[in-house]
């Protein structure tokens, strides 16, 4: 043969492996527009506390959960450093592993069956799991995940192979399972299934031969587990054992909570999971473009499985005697059947407060029933190998149109991403400085995948940007510039927090103090240092006004209700914030710069400048989407003497809603009756065309 045909040859190779089949899977699932992705949800926070407070700071954030993963974060952190697209990459490569090792696990069980290749491409896109985009997150899932994978792989090839040498390896992989998380705690008996199986032997033979060879790992189980219950403090800082709980209040009743849950679990991981990528798209939320995307890298990821696993079928050699059972789809339902219960026995332990869903947050908890129904789906295509066109035909949609959902997902993180930058950007328009101590009080942001706790990560991170630095060396040896001064702001949603129970307490009055402990640090605030934000988009970040905005009906109610503690004097101009390199670019300087520069500009009573302000935003042709944004400049040009102009932006925000606008609008014309001299016939006369007496 040729040079160049061997090349071809080996070319062509390359390109039909399966792992090259299963990175592609991945690619389209979770590499498009990558880059325009970022932090989300608890990585905000806990990539504020690593650069920002030092490594010892999330050292002490791990304690009370999770310590020896809080040590995988210690070693990841400092190499790839604070870069979402970097940890991005990084995720795709290991959700990619996981489908790796989960055929290549399968494809030593099944020899000659083209089952494992099916489970591996089911484990690597399941559509249930909507969180991968979380990267930094979980790239550390995975690599856990993927630890106890090879595990299991290098065990069932101790025992074929007959060489103990790589049990060493897999008890040790098994231990860093067992230490670092909960989610695959009870999959470590999977291992005692696998060796059931493979051990063909008369019944009190294959005992002996199984509990000889389980041993050693189900001793790392036992040592793990009474180290979790007696000498870890902190076993239960999270969540209780409610299913404990409601046994011993009423054995009968608990047992049915217990079915009940398992069956709910059930339900929601399996078909309604594999069944969600079919359901109609709310084009109304996802947006024509990125349904018509969806819709049509769904139909390329089918046609591509379909030619792929076609082409896989026929160069397929059946092995005469499959392993695992006689019937070989038969073997494998019971088998991810059992997976999936013993995937979800930390979650029955804890209760309903645990069961998964198919939207955020509870997604996650999806992901240790991953392998269980990705084992029982591919049973049951396995059982349509009457119909070869039918089987393959539906393993095709089922894999392409849940590269369609992931797309969908993802156009959702990306657009949190934007709205998170857009919050950040604006902010610092409209306050380059905060006093430190400042507590920001908002609305409920219109983010899905984060919340007040972790949006108080990077809020922090932006201002205290300044603050000295201080020199921490890695555990890598690596030299790393900190911020070492606590935590000096806090991000609360008025509708949580405000809650009794909560950090408020229902105390929404001057003179409150109150403590939030962040595990890294503690911030100490008091309801007379808070700046109440209003955010709703394409509305702007807008600082509210304590005489104004109590009376604005077109603020969410609890909002409107804690309007009168803003202060806005908590807002300086020096030194300015620097945002951290991931919020770059800067976003384009529409409207919101200039309505936020000339709030800005109010506060200094720079009336000229306000004005200069809004003619420069009108001449973008832009214009404000929320009428409260006209107020400033209603007040600049009567402070300026311009009353025609006054007026008229007064009447033409007026007529956006006369109900709604008529209190906010009378007592904006009752400040300035206040503080322009020589006022008293223009505002009498604007109050008369507000119907300000009615």
């Amino acid at each position: 043969m040729s040079p160049t045909r061997s090349l071809l040859s080996r070319l062509s190779s390359l390109l039909l492996h399966p792992s090259t089949f299963l990175l592609s899977l991945a690619l389209l699932a979770y590499a498009p527009f990558f880059w325009e992705r970022g932090f989300y949800w608890d990585e905000a926070p806990w990539t504020w506390i690593y650069y920002r407070l030092g490594p010892q700071a999330l050292t002490q954030t791990f304690s009370t959960s999770r310590p020896f993963w809080g040590l995988i974060y210690q070693a990841t952190l400092p190499l790839v450093g604070p870069h979402p697209w970097a940890w991005q990459i990084l995720m795709i490569l290991l959700r990619w592993l996981s489908g790796v090792l989960v055929w290549k696990l399968f494809a030593r069980l099944l020899p000659g069956s083209r089952l494992p290749l099916w489970i591996g491409a089911l484990f690597l896109i399941y559509p249930g799991l909507g969180q991968n985009f979380i990267a930094l997150m979980y790239t550390h899932f995975y690599i856990v995940l993927n630890a106890f994978l090879l595990s299991l792989y290098l065990s069932v090839l101790a025992v074929q192979t007959q060489k103990a040498r790589w049990h060493l390896p897999a008890w040790l992989l098994a231990l860093v399972n067992l230490l670092t998380m909960e989610y695959f705690y009870f999959l470590e008996f999977f291992r005692f299934i696998l060796f059931w199986r493979l051990v063909d032997l008369p019944l009190r033979a294959r005992v002996r031969r199984v509990l000889g060879l389980f041993l050693p790992y189900f001793s790392a189980f036992i040592a793990v587990t009474l180290w979790r219950a007696f000498f870890f403090p902190n076993q239960n800082a999270s969540y209780n054992y409610q299913t404990l709980e409601n046994l011993r209040a009423n054995f009968l009743w608990g047992l049915g909570k217990l079915f009940g849950n398992m069956l709910h679990a059930l339900w929601t991981t399996f078909p309604a999971a594999w069944l969600s990528p079919f359901a109609p798209v709310e084009t109304a939320t996802l947006g024509l473009f990125t349904t018509i995307a969806a819709f049509a890298l769904a139909l390329t990821a089918t046609v591509l499985s379909g030619l792929y696993l076609r082409h896989h079928t026929l160069s397929h050699v059946p092995s005469p005697k499959p392993p695992l059972a006689s019937d070989e789809s038969g073997g494998i339902l019971l088998l991810g059947l059992l997976a999936w219960l013993l995937g979800g026995g930390a979650f029955w332990l804890v209760g309903e407060r645990t069961l998964p869903e198919l939207h955020f947050p509870a997604d996650r908890f999806t992901l240790s029933f991953l392998l269980g129904t990705s084992l029982m789906l591919a049973a049951l295509l396995g059982w349509l190998s009457r119909f070869p066109r039918l089987q393959l035909t539906l393993l095709a949609l089922l894999l392409g149109f849940s590269v369609g959902k992931h797309f969908q997902t993802n156009a959702l993180y990306r657009r949190d991403w934007e709205t998170q930058r857009a919050f950040f950007w604006q902010l610092s328009w409209r306050a380059p400085a905060l006093q430190p101590g400042t507590t920001l009080l908002t609305n409920d942001l219109p983010l899905t995948v984060f919340s007040d706790n972790s949006l108080s990560g990077p809020l922090n991170w932006i201002y205290n940007s300044n603050a000295p630095q201080t020199l921490h060396v890695t555990p890598q040896g690596k030299a790393l510039s900190t911020t070492d001064t606590g935590m000096h702001y806090i991000l609360y949603f008025v509708s949580v927090r405000a809650q009794e129970g909560r950090a408020l307490a229902g105390k929404l009055e001057p003179g409150h103090r109150f403590t939030q402990n962040y595990l890294a640090t503690t911030f100490e605030g008091n309801t007379s240092q808070i700046l109440v934000v209003h955010f709703n988009p394409p509305g702007c970040v807008r600082i509210l006004d304590p005489e104004i905005d109590p009376l604005n009906r077109l603020l969410p109610p609890d909002l409107r209700d804690a309007a009168f503690l803003s202060r806005p004097h908590l807002v300086s101009t020096a030194p300015p914030v620097r945002l951290p390199g991931f919020y770059q670019p800067e976003i384009p300087r529409g409207w919101c710069y200039y309505f936020s520069k000339a709030e800005l500009a109010r506060a200094e009573q720079d009336w000229q400048t306000v004005i200069e302000l809004h003619r420069q935003a009108q001449n973008l042709g832009d214009h404000p989407n929320d009428p409260l944004e006209n107020f400033v400049f209603i007040e600049a040009y009567a402070h300026t003497e311009d009353w025609k102009q006054a007026r008229t932006l007064t009447r033409e925000t007026y007529r956006i809603s006369r109900e709604f606008l008529r209190p906010t609008l009378c007592a904006l014309w009752g400040r300035i009756a206040r503080e322009v001299p020589n006022s008293a016939d223009e505002v009498r006369a604007a109050r008369e065309d507000l119907g300000c007496n009615k």
